[in-house]
């Protein structure tokens, strides 16, 4: 950010490429959106910060409580669907609101293959 608080050219353009980024994966890596979406934890806290990555969604909206609230939430694009993807998606997003907390985190790779039924001992379920 400049010395305004306003987003510098440079970071602006790492947000586009984010998009970009996430676009070319669900269109031609859904593979790579599954392995990270098996490492995801958490929920949407609707902050709304994740629509405002590069531009304001114009469909972005809050409800009577300040609760961000998207008007197209059961049509909206499939960028929106998958975010966040990975770790770097959290970051572009920290870049924009670095003081508002999002409720989605990733565990490690190795803890990730776990099985989620996975007994006291590490054997898998019934």
């Amino acid at each position: 950010m400049d010395g305004n608080g306003r987003l510098t050219l440079g970071a602006r353009w790492a947000l586009w490429w984010g998009k970009a980024r996430r676009y070319f994966y669900h269109s031609f890596y859904p593979a790579y959106i599954a392995r990270g979406h098996a490492r995801r934890r958490g929920e949407c806290l609707r902050c709304g910060v994740c629509c405002r990555l590069g531009t304001r969604c114009s469909h972005l909206a809050t409800d009577e409580r300040g609760m961000s609230l998207c008007l197209r939430h059961a049509i909206r694009p499939r960028n929106c669907r998958v975010f966040p993807i990975d770790e770097s998606d959290l970051a572009e997003r920290d870049s924009v609101s670095p003081g508002t907390r999002c409720g989605f985190s990733f565990a490690p790779e190795r803890l990730a293959e776990c099985p989620k039924d996975a007994g006291a001992e590490g054997r898998a379920g019934p």
